[in-house]
């Protein structure tokens, strides 16, 4: 079973950051695999580790593309993407100090925000970014 399934309707139109989401699929997957697997809390730790900081450095992407371009909503994208950030290293302590406790959780908050974001958020910067930077 599968956490998140790639769907077409995730395509920003902008190639780099759409590989970028397939990574932090492959990741959730890892993670899940990890736990599924029973690899041990040690693994599944380095997997959720692993995961935070692409996260991380995705949005650091992200907002750099934006504000290079002028993208008039990066404050309200920068505001979600702080969220998620806390979100998910408030659940990275909690599976580090209590492992496996809060991965489902994780999970189900991952899926859905990612998938809600994506297609709400990220969605919309896709044009405005090809437009500006004359992305084919």
């Amino acid at each position: 079973m599968t956490v998140i399934k790639w769907r077409d309707s995730f395509n920003t139109g902008v190639a780099e950051f759409d590989r970028e989401h397939h990574k932090l699929i492959e990741l959730i997957e890892m993670m899940h695999s990890a736990v599924r697997d029973k690899s041990g809390k040690e693994v599944a730790e380095t997997a959720c580790d692993e995961l935070v900081a692409y996260a991380v450095s995705h949005f650091d992407n992200e907002e750099k593309a934006m504000a290079a371009v002028g993208y008039p909503e990066l404050e309200a994208h920068r505001a979600e993407h702080s969220l998620l950030k806390q979100e998910a290293q408030n659940f990275q302590r909690r599976i580090a100090a209590n492992f496996p406790d809060g991965v489902t959780e994780l999970y189900r908050f991952l899926r859905e925000w990612l998938a809600n974001h994506i297609q709400d958020c990220d969605k919309k910067y896709g044009p405005f970014l090809k437009e500006k930077q004359d992305i084919p």
